[in-house]
């Protein structure tokens, strides 16, 4: 189990719809994340920009208004960031060939709250970034109880 004390592995979720956002942060919550929230592309590439301990970013694909979608921005993050993980979700667009970043993972909507904190463990682990020691059992936490 982790150390109550560690410091909790920080990921950015860009969601533009505010009950996705609040459930998929609650989630990421409680799997162990320390989650940085946006809800536009811009608010995104601030949080990026001024928060080096982000070791990841979770976005949706679509963003209302925004000319750039989950994809586009994830391909700018791979590139001006290459150290940080990438979980794309959608429960509309199934990523073409050549979207998603190398390396980067893909999720489809809807999803569990484990199944969310399933597929970005996965991608960290994926990239060689390796937080278990700083995550709670999920086990445990399926199990009714509350991550640390």
């Amino acid at each position: 189990m982790a150390d109550a004390f560690a410091p909790r592995p920080a990921v950015l979720l860009v969601e533009d719809d505010p009950v996705q956002l609040m459930e998929a942060a609650a989630a990421l919550r409680e799997a162990g994340y320390a989650v940085a929230e946006a809800s536009t592309v811009e608010a995104a590439q601030a949080h990026l920009a001024a928060r080096p301990d982000l070791v990841a970013m979770v976005a949706d694909v679509d963003l209302a208004g925004a000319p750039l979608t989950g994809f586009t921005l994830a391909k700018a993050v791979a590139a001006r960031w290459p150290e940080r993980a990438i979980l794309i979700v959608s429960g509309f667009a199934w990523p073409a060939e050549g979207e998603v970043p190398m390396g980067a993972g893909y999720l489809r909507k809807p999803f569990t709250a484990d199944g969310l904190a399933t597929a970005l463990r996965a991608v960290l682990t994926a990239r060689g970034l390796d937080v278990s020691d700083a995550m709670p059992d999920l086990g445990a936490i399926g199990n009714g109880q509350k991550a640390p």
